[in-house]
Formats: C-alpha cells, sequence, structure tokens
C-alpha cells in the first residue's frame, strides 16, 4: 500500500462494535401491521386456489356424470339391438309361417 493510504487508515478504530437494530413503538406497530397484512395476503391466496380447484373437481364430476348416463343409455341400446337380432335368428322364429287370413273372435 502506498502511504497516502496508510495515513487515511492510520486513525481508524481496528475494532469495529456492533450495531444494535432499537424498535421504538411506532416502528415495531408498523412491522406488526405489515406482518399481518402479508400473512393475510397468503391466507387469501391459499383460499382462492382452493376454491378454484373446487370448480374444476365439481365441472369434472359433472362430466363424468355425463358419460356415466351415455354409457347407461348405451348399454340398454346395445342390449335391445342385440336381443331383436337373436330372436330375429333363432330356430323358433325361422319355424313360424307367415299367416295370409286373419281372423278375429267375436
Amino acid at each position: 500500500m502506498s502511504t497516502a493510504t496508510y495515513a487515511m487508515r492510520r486513525n481508524q478504530n481496528l475494532a469495529r462494535t456492533g450495531t444494535e437494530l432499537k424498535l421504538g413503538p411506532v416502528s415495531a406497530t408498523v412491522v406488526m401491521i405489515l406482518t399481518i397484512t402479508v400473512l393475510a395476503l397468503l391466507y387469501l391466496n391459499q383460499i382462492t386456489k382452493s376454491s378454484v380447484f373446487g370448480y374444476q373437481l365439481s365441472a369434472l364430476q359433472a362430466q363424468q356424470k355425463q358419460a356415466l348416463q351415455s354409457k347407461q343409455a348405451l348399454e340398454v341400446e346395445a342390449a335391445r339391438l342385440t336381443s331383436i337380432q337373436q330372436i330375429q335368428n333363432s330356430q323358433a322364429v325361422k319355424g313360424l309361417v307367415p299367416t295370409t287370413q286373419v281372423t278375429y273372435a267375436k
């Protein structure tokens, strides 16, 4: 180091004392209010997220219910069509003879 630097540093203390952070009543109140505000905003953020997930869940449940109803309707239709084909292809129906003259009892 140069002599100018030594001259400038010569009068400095080598031991440093720690600085203390002192809060007065007003600054402590401001810090407390800011802390409560931040916590309230975090809480509101979490509540909003959970309600959004609730809406998505109810929409998916409605979609699932609609799909189940559609599946049941298709199963009924498939059973109906299958039974008609089975009746038409059965041996009992093949053995029937169509009638040409119909008579009604009085």
